[in-house]
């Protein structure tokens, strides 16, 4: 008897985003039956092994490293979920089992006149050995869908639900940071309106090239629907590219579902959704038929340049980031430290956007702040564009996990400055609320923009100034001093610090103990440690390093073996072999030797062990703080009982120096850098994240600090306030290391800080 179609019970379960996480996300008993069923299926079936292998090296590309069957899974469970989701709304919640694998294999959308609905790497299962296990799979699966009402979606449904199964981490890997619906609203309705008072009332092309799973282009196709536009028009209009496949399916899914009530089946149709990398070359598209668009909104990829793992694909974003001036062949060392999403901007406009084209890009905020590598990003230049306005959404939580604004321009003209900037502030209860609720909780400021100047001559000491050394990992160098087990041991018996311990993240929590000679103990100072005038405490390191008449050499384990000294040469030993162990491929090419990383770049050998003060000030953090170092006023360390003296200071990585043998130059400028002028004028130079500005490195040398000047009875009496400041804090107790610290060193010095502020303000000619 034949089949008949099944029609599911009036009593179907409403769908939101929420309920769909709910019942369907990675903790539901949905999800867990479905990918436990099919990873044991996949475990038992080697025939489907090649296919599999073809996903595995198409995501290790796009994510830098080999994902696992767990990942292959969760991309099998969104596309199936997907498919099924978008069979239930085109057939208002009535299924055939019959279809259930055209479905999946996309003939049931081709006779629809849908032709490019499906994903290579589902045609695995349909080999003749899985091929009835896994119909039994998915038809358990969508008879369980089918009690939920796929036919009344309204909404994007599944971006929270792609944003949960594909974790934070991964996404974030490749620079995916997903806009919630009120913000991709937000930015739609201003761009759209700005478009109509502009051309009218045409229907705008718009690309996404940065997609995702299509939030912009579902949105943009519902405001269109409203508008009037035909099926045909928006398909015609509406496109997006995205270089992730999986996030391809659910944008593809996402358009089908916006346009459902339009199709009539009568027309062929190619969603106009693209599987490519959208800086490679508009290829995606049969040059006879390419037209550029009038109106470019995404969310492009965040990525720090040196996070990008593909050696070959880092090589051509140097050569486009150079092609388009973003930085000049004398800064390409900068490259690393620029966000992907400047070079997205600009190579998309230049691309694909038509002249007096719109362009609306969420950016990481870092782009406009004191960033150098981002100087030429704010002129606009490559291609021409004209900024006219800024959405400063740092003030919104929660919403991305670092400060982000919006950039709206037109292309053809220059930006010219200020620029209007409007300011959103609000605690909102639910990131991806509705708009007109998410409006109640925000307040809104108009502000003019400027790029922070870096026109000013740089500081006499800019050049001066060096980082130091990098003692890492931090657990085979930091050490806490132990009591001798027996009494005939020698040398210092020490452990790795527990302190240390503590914050070292894997692969390097490891504990080494041993005993080593005297003439490798020495002192260095963390940055967080560090405040204004003072420190909480220095901390015993042990060193391999030999003092001669031009300063520090680094001795390899070999040569420390034919000195004789046996202690340290068993403790580096160690430490070598739990290197070879656990460092990456890179670090293995980089760095054979772990002594290699110590003196990477020669930052540690660099110091100079004979000059006696040392100006320090932290690399890292919100705030500035300096302090002066007497390399003659060392503190002793306790060993059993006994106070013993370190050979020497290192300045680690995370703090910056300058060194001389004229103490008043030391304290003239440990005083500068602790006044409140320098530490305001870096704040609009500083990038930001989550918790606020979060790097110094040379900015406060970016400003013309002077060279010091015996002479000058202003850089004199600098010098002698910083003298006494730093006396002042010595008899205060400090024991906590945070920002409280730096706050009651301040207090304490109020008065002196003060007087250092005016004169500063009078040297600097402020």
């Amino acid at each position: 008897m034949k089949e008949k179609p099944k029609f599911i019970s009036k009593n179907l379960i409403s769908l939101s985003r929420q309920v769909l996480c709910e019942k369907l996300g990675s903790n539901s008993d949905a999800y867990l039956e479905f990918t436990n069923r099919l990873k044991n299926l996949l475990l038992e079936k080697v025939d489907i092994k090649e296919k599999v292998d073809n996903w595995t090296k198409a995501m290790e590309g796009l994510y830098g490293y080999q994902p696992t069957l767990s990942f292959f899974v969760d991309h099998v469970y969104l596309i199936v979920l997907a498919k099924i989701a978008t069979y239930l709304k085109f057939n208002n919640n009535r299924v055939d089992k019959k279809e259930i694998l055209g479905v999946i294999n996309g003939e049931y959308f081709i006779r629809k006149g849908i032709t490019n609905f499906e994903d290579d790497f589902l045609s695995c299962f349909f080999n003749p050995k899985i091929e009835k296990e896994f119909h039994v799979l998915v038809w358990n699966f969508i008879e369980l869908l089918s009690n939920y009402n796929f036919s009344r979606i309204e909404e994007d449904i599944f971006r929270e639900l792609y944003e949960e199964i594909i974790e934070r981490k991964e996404r974030h890997k490749i620079g995916e940071y997903y806009t919630p619906e009120w913000l991709t609203k937000l930015i739609l309705n201003d761009t759209l309106a700005l478009w109509e008072k502009r051309k009218k009332k045409t229907t705008p092309k718009i690309l996404d090239p940065a997609c995702g799973s299509g939030t912009f282009l579902y949105c943009a196709i519902k405001m269109l629907i409203k508008k009037g536009v035909s099926c045909e028009d928006i398909v015609k209009n509406v496109h997006g590219i995205d270089i992730n496949p999986i996030a391809v399916i659910i944008a593809k899914t996402n358009y089908l579902i916006a346009i459902s009530d339009l199709i009539d089946g009568s027309k062929e149709m190619v969603l106009p959704i693209y599987t490519r990398d959208s800086l490679k070359s508009p290829s995606l598209f049969d040059y006879e038929r390419f037209e550029k668009y009038d109106m470019l909104i995404s969310n492009p990829p965040w990525v720090v340049m040196r996070s990008i793992k593909n050696r070959e694909y880092q090589g051509f974003l140097k050569r486009e980031v150079l092609n388009y001036h973003l930085v000049e062949n004398k800064d390409v060392h900068l490259f690393t430290q620029m966000e992907m999403a400047t070079l997205f901007f600009c190579k998309c406009a230049d691309l694909y956007l038509e002249k007096d084209g719109l362009i609306a890009f969420v950016m990481p905020k870092s782009v406009l702040a004191g960033t150098i590598h981002h100087i030429n990003f704010r002129k606009f230049r490559n291609p021409p564009i004209k900024l006219f306005k800024i959405l400063d959404l740092e003030g919104v939580n929660p919403l991305f996990n670092m400060p982000s604004c919006v950039l709206i321009g037109s292309k053809g003209e220059i930006t010219k400055y200020p620029v209007l900037m409007e300011i959103y502030k609000g605690e909102l209860s639910n990131r991806n609320g509705k708009l007109l609720d998410v409006k109640e909780k925000l307040s809104v400021a108009k502000y003019s923009y400027t790029p922070p100047d870096f026109s000013l001559k740089p500081s006499y000491y800019y050049s001066k100034f060096k980082v130091g050394a990098s003692i890492f990992p931090r657990s085979f160098y930091f050490i806490d001093f132990k009591i001798p087990s027996t009494t005939q041991s020698s040398g210092l018996v020490i452990k790795t610090s527990d302190e240390i311990y503590k914050i070292v993240k894997n692969p390097w929590n490891v504990i080494l103990e041993g005993n080593i000679e005297e003439d490798f103990l020495y002192t260095t100072l963390l940055a967080w440690e560090i405040f204004p005038f003072g420190y909480v405490k220095m901390n015993p390191v042990v060193i391999p390093i030999k003092e001669n008449f031009s300063g520090f050499r680094l001795m390899n384990i070999n040569s420390l073996q034919k000195n004789g000294k046996r202690g340290i040469t068993e403790w580096f030993n160690k430490a070598q072999a739990i290197w070879n162990e656990r460092r990456t491929e890179k670090s293995e090419k980089r760095f054979p030797s772990l002594l290699d990383r110590l003196n990477y770049n020669g930052l540690l050998t660099v110091q100079n062990p004979f000059i006696r003060y040392l100006v320090l000030y932290n690399a890292t953090g919100t705030d500035l703080a300096s302090c002066v170092i007497d390399k003659h006023s060392l503190p002793c360390f306790e060993f059993n009982g006994i106070k013993v003296k370190s050979k020497g200071f290192i300045v680690d990585v995370k703090t910056w120096f300058f060194e001389t043998e004229n103490e008043n130059e030391a304290y003239y400028l440990c005083s500068i850098l602790n006044s409140e002028i320098i530490s305001k004028m870096i704040k609009p130079l500083q990038p930001r994240g989550l918790f606020g500005a979060r790097a110094i490195h040379r900015r406060p040398l970016l400003f013309p600090i002077p060279k010091f000047n015996e002479y000058d009875s202003l850089h004199n009496r600098l010098a002698n306030i910083g003298e006494k400041c730093q006396d002042k804090i010595k008899t205060t107790s400090f024991i906590q290391r945070n920002n409280s610290i730096r706050l009651k060193a301040r207090n304490k010095l109020k008065d002196e800080i003060m007087e250092i502020n005016q004169i500063v303000l009078e040297i600097l000619k402020i």
